[in-house]
This record gives C-alpha cells, sequence and structure tokens, in this order.
C-alpha cells in the first residue's frame, strides 16, 4: 500500500455551506453550485451525467486549482483542518492510502470493486474510475489517484465502509507528497 500526506503547511481556502459567503453566490451563479431543498449540489470536475456532488448545509467545500467546487462532510473539515483566518485554512498533514492501476490489486481496491462501490472501465481511460460518491456519479481518468480518507474495520479486522475519492493527477502531484505509513516523505 502506498501512502500520501498533503503537502506541509498546504493552506487552502474553504467556506461553510449555507453561510452566505460571496464564493458560494459566485459559484451558483456560475452554475457550478446547485441549491436544492435537500442541500447542495456541487459540479466537481469528475461530476458525470450531469449530477452534482451532494452536500449539506453546514459541510465547507473548497475550488480546486481549475475552478470547481467540491465538498467536504463538516466533521471530516473540522477533524483536519486548523482554521488560520477568515476563509484560510490549514489542511493537516495525515497519511492516507492512496492507490493507482500500475500499484496492481490491493485489499481496499479489492473490496470497493466487489461491492460495486468502484467500477473500473479498461476500454476508457478517461472515465477509468467510476463510482457514486456524495450522491453523484463521479468518474475520473486513468491516471487520477484513489485517495481513502478512511477504512471502517469490525473488531475482527474486517472491512466495514471505506471513505474514498478520486484526485486528478495534476492536482495530486501540485497538493500531495507520497510518504509511509507514518507520514514521513518518501
Amino acid at each position: 500500500m502506498r501512502y500520501a500526506v498533503k503537502l506541509q503547511g498546504k493552506r487552502v481556502r474553504a467556506w461553510e455551506l449555507g453561510a452566505g459567503t460571496t464564493e458560494e453566490a459566485d459559484l451558483i451563479r456560475q452554475g457550478k453550485i446547485r441549491k436544492r431543498e435537500d442541500g447542495y449540489e456541487l459540479f466537481s470536475r469528475e461530476a458525470v451525467n450531469g449530477s452534482g456532488q451532494m452536500a449539506n448545509r453546514g459541510d465547507y467545500f473548497k475550488i480546486d486549482s481549475e475552478g470547481y467546487p467540491y465538498p467536504n462532510g463538516r466533521e471530516w473539515f473540522l477533524e483536519n483542518h486548523r482554521h488560520l483566518k477568515e476563509d484560510e485554512y490549514e489542511q493537516l498533514p495525515r497519511p492516507l492510502a492512496v492507490w493507482q492501476p500500475e500499484d496492481g490489486e490491493n485489499e481496499l481496491i479489492g473490496w470497493l470493486t466487489d461491492r460495486g462501490r468502484l467500477t473500473i472501465r479498461d476500454s476508457d481511460p478517461e472515465r477509468y474510475f467510476n463510482a457514486r460518491l456524495w450522491g453523484a456519479d463521479l468518474s475520473a481518468a486513468k491516471d487520477a489517484v484513489v485517495v481513502f480518507y478512511g477504512v471502517d474495520r469490525s473488531e475482527a479486522g474486517e472491512i466495514l465502509d471505506i471513505s474514498f475519492n478520486f484526485v486528478a493527477r495534476e492536482e495530486f502531484l501540485r497538493t500531495y507528497a507520497l510518504c509511509d505509513e507514518q507520514g514521513r516523505r518518501i
């Protein structure tokens, strides 16, 4: 298993959904965020089939380097970021398991594909990874990286659930560094 950590001191800008920020209003006008009766729909670059990633009022969103918003659940965001000032946060560097096709089969990918949570399309390198995440059908190119945010296991060690997402290759190279399981960069 390979691991990666967000670059030390990685500062990000983030906003709370429903807080009435200018950034949220601008993205709504651009059609990149849609308000719904049951929350919000955010159209990240991985969103396909016309549906966006679902988020709730109080969740946070960031904007990637290409101007697309993506959601972070409130609890996860607050546990993994330190507020600096206004809309600036520091993402705390924690080692996360990562996977790409050249890494070969592993337990986490096997569990996801066996349960239909992740589909891999060898015939379509532009939509190689496919999954329903945040209430939307997402896909990513074959050179993207699968980042595992959490793996819930039973007391016996059996996988119960996996939290993951896709990160486009350019974004991964810009914002992550490979490391060992303890977070030491390699």
